[in-house]
């Protein structure tokens, strides 16, 4: 039930948690509960008790129900945070992330630190190409990080658990394709 890194000697794994799903399957019963008590009960003390019937109770239903489905849909549909193998980079922590990116396609991987994180970043071979692939989210993303002169693919390793590094994600990249692995950079301020 905790995430949890898999290491083995083809791939590193980092498994998205279920925790915080489960905390939101907890928190859509509560409010379906009480927009069935919103649609059923009496409100005396509501200023407006059709309006609080009709929003909080007929509305709040399909959305507590739909907010708990796709939760349990999330744990049920559970895949890989990271995962690096073999055949490339897999970056899945946030709905931003690039997704699958092929060794052949990186030019390069490095330990970027800053202030207190670190960050494990993908360089693509051909950026113009590996841009016009990504649909906008994923574009805009990627143009904040090369504005800010950081790669296009930063993967946090916090977003997804404190007791994997980041550091550890490139020295597994070192280990299997070690002349795509630069040195540790710093940004200057």
């Amino acid at each position: 039930m905790r995430v949890e890194a898999r290491v083995t000697d083809e791939s590193f794994t980092v498994n998205n948690g279920v925790v915080i799903h489960l905390l939101l399957i907890f928190m859509g019963v509560c409010i379906l509960v009480a927009a069935i008590l919103a649609a059923t009960q009496s409100l005396p003390y509501a200023p407006n008790p059709a309006l609080m019937k009709y929003t909080t109770g007929y509305l709040g239903v399909p959305f507590a129900i739909l907010f708990v489905a796709y939760n349990v849909h999330r744990i049920v549909n559970r895949r890989n945070a990271i995962l690096i193998d073999e055949k490339g980079v897999t970056d899945h922590t946030t709905s931003f992330s690039a997704g699958f990116i092929a060794w052949e396609d990186i030019q390069e991987v490095y330990l970027l630190r800053l202030h207190n994180d670190d960050y494990m970043c993908v360089v693509p071979t051909d950026i113009d190409g590996w841009y016009a692939a990504l649909n906008k989210r994923q574009q805009r993303l990627a143009k904040a990080n090369m504005d800010a002169d950081f790669a296009p693919i930063r993967i946090q390793f916090k977003k997804v658990t404190e007791k994997v590094k980041s550091k550890e994600g490139v020295a597994f990249c070192k280990k299997i394709r070690p002349k795509k692995v630069t040195h540790v950079r710093k940004p200057r301020y």
